[in-house]
């Protein structure tokens, strides 16, 4: 150990107070050469309730930074883990929770750290996510051979608006290289080019999206359809529910997905939010039809009180845990445990008809 950490180690005694030890430790990490690092029993005494960590785990991941603030990269006893690969985008959609910036190399950097700080055979589930990360396929390529190394049974996601996939020979090149276990998670915004492109502010995106989604299919790939209710997407959902029953027979999943009020979502609020109640029978109907016709579909991101009984076996606790939350009216329901719950980050954007189940 060297002499600067055995001085912080000696702070916890010396009668510095716990917010100016965090602060001293965290920025000699930083100094000491790394600012993404694994948590050890050292810097879990040290790391506790900084910024929005209320925990931390022996083997998480975070990221340390020049002011002494600390954010939690990877969660090891969490399945909700993702590689942020990139803030740019194609597309800007009206209800995107994550809005597009400019890009920033060190997302990548501070992935392949994180790649490189787990250990073998630990990791059963990861997202990798954006921004739009086919923007960047080389990286990809790298984050795929190490995953196939490293962690060759782990379950992958990747998120997508499926645009890059137009372009074949790219989609051949990430299929070559893509884990036995991934799943491309492609956004679709409506049946007709009008529709999806009032949606995802982008000119040809719906062609695009379009002939990505079959050129996956062709090469053999898993795909899951993830369509999210807007104001605009919300009166045709039966429509909806048709197209892709005819047009893509070979998808894997299809979810039908609530808003998370932040970014351009909260940004466009009265254009792109509908209340789930307003929409919530044309919803039941459309997943008992795509369920009907032997297509795996599931609602995302909507509490059960508010869906009809009749599509309950739908709705997934969709919501990642590290931004999860209930209301206090929830306290005593019944289903509590089976019910997706809310968006921490869409703070008092609550959607109406809460009605907790009480017998």
């Amino acid at each position: 150990m060297s002499k600067k950490f055995k001085s912080l180690l000696s702070l916890a005694d010396s009668g510095v107070p716990e917010e100016g030890i965090i602060r001293k430790v965290s920025r000699g990490i930083f100094s000491h050469g790394d600012d993404v690092v694994a948590c050890s029993p050292f810097t879990l005494r040290k790391c506790l309730k900084i910024g929005n960590i209320s925990e931390l785990h022996d083997g998480d991941i975070v990221k340390i930074y020049p002011d002494g603030n600390i954010v939690r990269l990877w969660d090891i006893q969490s399945f909700h883990n993702c590689l942020f690969v990139t803030s740019v985008c194609n597309f800007r959609c009206v209800m995107c929770p994550q809005p597009p910036h400019g890009e920033i190399e060190k997302h990548h950097q501070d992935n392949l750290r994180i790649l490189d700080l787990l250990e073998p055979d630990s990791v059963e589930v990861l997202a990798i996510t954006g921004g739009e990360p086919a923007l960047f396929p080389d990286r990809l390529v790298e984050y795929f051979d190490i995953i196939n190394k490293k962690f060759p049974a782990a379950k992958l996601d990747v998120l997508t608006n499926g645009s890059s996939f137009s372009d074949f020979e790219l989609a051949k090149k990430l299929a070559l290289a893509a884990p036995l276990n991934i799943c491309f998670c492609v956004s679709v915004h409506g049946d007709t080019p009008g529709l999806a492109e009032s949606v995802m502010h982008a000119p040809r995106g719906w062609d695009r999206a379009m002939l990505g989604l079959n050129n996956l299919a062709k090469l053999q790939q898993k795909i899951e359809i993830r369509y999210v209710l807007t104001q605009k997407s919300v009166p045709y959902l039966k429509d909806i529910a048709l197209f892709f029953y005819r047009n893509f027979p070979y998808v894997s999943h299809i979810a039908l997905m609530g808003q998370e009020i932040i970014g351009l979502a909260e940004e466009n609020y009265s254009d792109a939010w509908v209340e789930p109640t307003a929409y919530a029978n044309d919803l039941a109907e459309a997943v008992t039809f795509l369920s009907a016709m032997g297509m795996n579909v599931s609602i995302y991101n909507i509490p059960l009180c508010i869906l009809p009984e009749n599509c309950h076996s739908f709705a997934v606790r969709s919501i990642s845990d590290w931004k999860q939350n209930y209301r206090a009216e929830c306290a005593g329901c019944e289903k509590i445990n089976e019910c997706c719950g809310f968006f921490t980050t869409s703070r008092n954007f609550i959607p109406k008809g809460i009605k907790p189940f009480r017998s």
